[in-house]
């Protein structure tokens, strides 16, 4: 297959019984892994040196797709059916954005954290209608921007280690796009494809971007996570023995574990006895570090 690169395999780590796990992050403050399953609304933190049996997690009304430290400690900026908001153990605590509120048709999906504390999240349509979606921008004023129209799958989004230049996915495009990022004001400008994805198996999910400004791509239906390097080649192959690869994160004190979420949705029965781990946690050794995971300012 062209590009494969040097070859990796990942772990089975958490079992969770995960319908969609996604938006795994590493929550330096905490020594936490935190990470979301979709249609359940259950949010997860666990701890990145033990199993299964150092998992917590609580819910939220369903559906909630992505979950990030925020400047307060114990509270959680997630992203969901309505928009976005904060929240705790104890439930959601404050509503920051609703554009979807009323609209049962679409959702929020992946977010991230910009360098500056600002909650970047992006929008699609349960039934995938092009064009549905939009790249939200949430600014510590509470503040509610939209960056993108036209988006179909909103997902994965980080930044470059200098702040000048903002990775993003469109699944179904197959490519990762870049903009040149303006880490004063949020804005973004110059779209342009860093990697074209359309030989590689899968569509491209979540992403992250390492601390050599390497970008490390999930890819649904694609049974692998790709690192690219700064000319959009693919450097590194991670294999994993499930196809449905949604998300990944450096973790750890260290941040040199690459950590992978994974899900069972589009599986058929057959599917799933050939894959008995998908839904699962998986990680990896990289021989690489990520970058520490910036908090949402509140």
């Amino acid at each position: 297959m062209p590009g494969t690169g040097a070859g990796l395999a990942a772990e089975p780590w958490l079992d969770v019984s995960g319908v969609h796990c996604e938006g795994v992050v590493w929550d330096d403050a905490a020594g936490r892994l935190r990470f979301v399953d979709i249609p359940r609304g259950r949010v997860f933190d666990a701890g990145v040196d033990a199993g299964s049996a150092d998992v917590g997690w609580f819910d939220l009304p369903a559906p909630v797709t992505a979950v990030h430290p925020t400047t307060e400690p114990g509270t959680l900026v997630v992203a969901d059916g309505d928009g976005v908001a904060l929240a705790t153990r104890d439930g959601v605590t404050e509503r920051l954005a609703a554009p979807l509120a009323g609209r049962p048709e679409i959702r929020m999906n992946d977010a991230g954290v910009d360098p500056a504390g600002r909650y970047f999240a992006g929008s699609m349509a349960y039934d995938l209608a092009p064009g549905a979606g939009r790249l939200y921008r949430l600014d510590a004023d509470r503040s509610l921007h939209t960056v993108l129209t036209g988006v179909t799958i909103g997902n994965g989004v980080d930044w470059s280690p200098d702040t000048t230049l903002c990775y993003f996915v469109d699944s179904p495009l197959r490519r990762v796009d870049v903009f040149d990022y303006d880490v004063t004001t949020g804005a973004l400008s110059d779209r342009r494809v860093f990697a074209d994805t359309s030989a590689i198996p899968g569509m491209p999910d979540g992403l992250t971007v390492d601390a050599e400004g390497a970008v490390w791509v999930a890819f649904w239906g694609g049974s692998r996570v790709c690192r690219f390097g700064p000319d959009g080649l693919v450097e590194r192959t991670i294999g994993l023995p499930v196809s449905q690869v949604t998300s990944c994160c450096f973790a750890g004190p260290d941040l040199d574990r690459l950590v992978i979420s994974t899900s069972t949705e589009e599986l058929s029965p057959d599917d799933l006895r050939r894959q008995p781990t998908a839904g699962m946690i998986f990680r990896a050794e990289p021989g690489c570090r990520g970058r520490r995971t910036t908090e949402f300012v509140i």
